[in-house]
């Protein structure tokens, strides 16, 4: 009887943690700030880890200039380039699914291609063993920022993260 229920509860405690730790995730992601971007740099990053326990989360922040852009999403007869993550864990950890991201936009002038505009958030979670109590994570984007006149050459911005 004390294995049934044991085996029923189990199910509803770790759904409570993983609620807890996404919420952790989502605070994090609302508090982290990235320096203003302005013409001359329309687009800054950020990022930081949130630890907890056997699970670690990556957050990649994002702020985009007034009439600039990047790219989610492009067809392959376009000539724009889309975001690719950074990431680089330790051995010991281990990324579990896969990128999360804020919902990406249309735009009127490219049909088919999705971009974020202002800010987007990228999130990754993994997990770690037992061992990894500290570590360190490379994470970023590379990408290319566009506005309605010019494309700028494509960046690769990343972070030395430690948990």
């Amino acid at each position: 009887m004390k294995t049934i229920l044991i085996a029923l509860l189990l199910p509803v405690l770790f759904a409570n943690a993983q609620s807890g730790f996404d919420k952790k995730i989502a605070d994090a992601a609302k508090q982290l700030k990235c320096d203003m971007p302005s013409q001359q740099q329309p687009v800054t990053l950020n990022a930081q880890i949130v630890n907890s326990d056997d699970s670690i989360a990556v957050i990649v922040k994002v702020a985009i200039a007034p009439g600039w852009h990047i790219y989610s999403y492009v067809p392959d007869n376009m000539p724009y380039i889309p975001i690719d993550h950074i990431l680089q864990l330790p051995d010991n950890v281990h990324a579990v699914g896969k990128w999360q991201a804020t919902e990406p936009t249309t735009t009127v002038n490219d049909p088919g291609v999705l971009i974020y505009e202002t800010e987007a958030v990228f999130i990754q979670k993994a997990v770690k063993a037992a061992s990894a109590k500290t570590g360190k994570i490379n994470a970023g984007l590379y990408y290319q920022t566009c506005n309605l006149r010019q494309c700028l050459q494509p960046v690769e911005k990343s972070f030395e993260l430690s948990f």
